[in-house]
């Protein structure tokens, strides 16, 4: 996670935030780690390409593995090539395994503790192009005006993840599904200012065109049960699907807007904040996807996996309880409440950080930034 390369660290699940004081003292962390992997380069050998492996074999490659591990830091404390001869390198034994472990979740992949593709290609990637990418990071910290005081929610998006601080803690975290890479999710600083309880979905139109008016089309009646109505943008005037109001809405008269309730796509729970964008967070009918490690499936907003949770932090100190937001959230009535302090809100990209052990933390570049942009000379 994320809320903190400094002053205490980064954090990751289970472990208290520690935010940096500032993005200068941030980007000092980082740029002293990218040093320590530029020196690891010349000793950095990669493991060979190969089948998978696991626990219990031998293979000349996990005498590579434990090296690479070792050199990394994956190893430290545990049996190995420095701290003692194990009895047979190539055997893929329990030290292997944690080291491995340890080694994926730095890298946010499940921690299974098998070196499969995902595992391998993370190994694939040489100190020096991981130097690079914490000099890029160190730059993004700089511009990331977290406040010191002031309580804050944090996306960051290659982490698929969220983070309310409060007085420099982290008081809840959550994991998150973004937009998937033909519709990202952008870098916004915000603040969250409304909360909708039981909110209706008024379909973009270029989800309108290309995946909802087909379906309306195929199966009227099934779109009608969902609590799909044709909104006219000329008066508002709501009518039911048909073939006619269908056309209105491909022709640009109408749109389509999904009544709330226990079937709506935003779920039971909507987070506005201003933006060009149109980006707001919510809740979703997809929880299946949150068991994933990599989850970029979203049209741009942002799924959130608790949003119940985030709704009763940001609430509590205007009188509502969990047991209020569950009672108003099982009927369908609309309620939009407004945040009295609103919370401000930084949607970050960031793919590499320090967590709470001061360990380095890298993850996927799933919108190619890394690649795009580059480090001083």
């Amino acid at each position: 996670m994320l809320a903190a390369v400094l002053s205490g660290t980064l954090a990751i699940p289970g472990f208290a935030v520690s935010p940096p004081a500032d993005g200068a003292e941030a980007a000092a962390r980082l740029r002293a780690e990218a040093e320590r992997y530029r020196q690891m380069e010349a000793g950095w050998r990669p493991v060979d390409r190969g089948p998978p492996l696991q626990p219990g074999d031998r293979d000349k490659r996990v005498t590579q593995l434990r090296d690479a591990l070792e050199l990394l830091g994956d190893y430290h404390g545990l049996p190995g090539p420095v701290t003692l001869i194990p009895p047979d390198p190539s055997r893929f034994d329990s030290a292997v395994q944690t080291a491995v472990e340890r080694f994926q979740r730095r890298h946010g992949l499940k921690p299974h503790g098998t070196v499969d593709y995902r595992t391998l290609r993370e190994l694939a990637v040489s100190p020096a192009t991981r130097a690079r990418q914490l000099e890029l990071n160190a730059q993004r910290w700089e511009k990331l005006p977290l406040p010191r005081k002031d309580r804050y929610v944090l996306v960051n998006i290659p982490e698929y993840r969220l983070q309310l601080i409060e007085g420099g803690r982290e008081v809840l975290g959550m994991k998150t599904v973004v937009g998937k890479t033909s519709s990202r999710t952008p870098e916004i600083t915000s603040r969250i200012t409304n909360v909708v309880l039981n909110p209706t979905w008024t379909v973009p139109r270029s989800i309108l065109l290309t995946e909802l008016l087909p379906k309306a089309r195929n199966n009227p009646e099934a779109m009608h049960n969902r609590g799909y109505r044709v909104v006219s943008y000329r008066n508002g005037h709501t009518a039911p699907i048909s073939a006619h109001s269908i056309d209105r809405a491909a022709d640009g008269h109408a749109t389509l807007r999904q009544l709330s309730g226990p079937g709506n796509t935003l779920g039971r729970v909507k987070f506005v904040l201003p933006n060009r964008q149109s980006i707001y967070l919510h809740d979703t009918q997809a929880q299946s996807l949150f068991a994933l490690s990599q989850r970029a499936f979203s049209h741009g907003c942002i799924r959130l996996e608790r949003p119940e949770e985030l709704a009763y932090a940001l609430l509590e100190r205007q009188g509502w309880d969990r047991t209020r937001i569950a009672q108003v959230t099982t009927g369908t009535e609309t309620m939009n409440i407004r945040v009295e302090k609103p919370a401000r809100l930084f949607i970050a990209y960031l793919t590499a950080w320090i967590d709470g052990d001061g360990r380095p933390q890298f993850r996927r570049d799933i919108y190619h930034h890394d690649r795009s942009e580059t480090t001083p000379e």
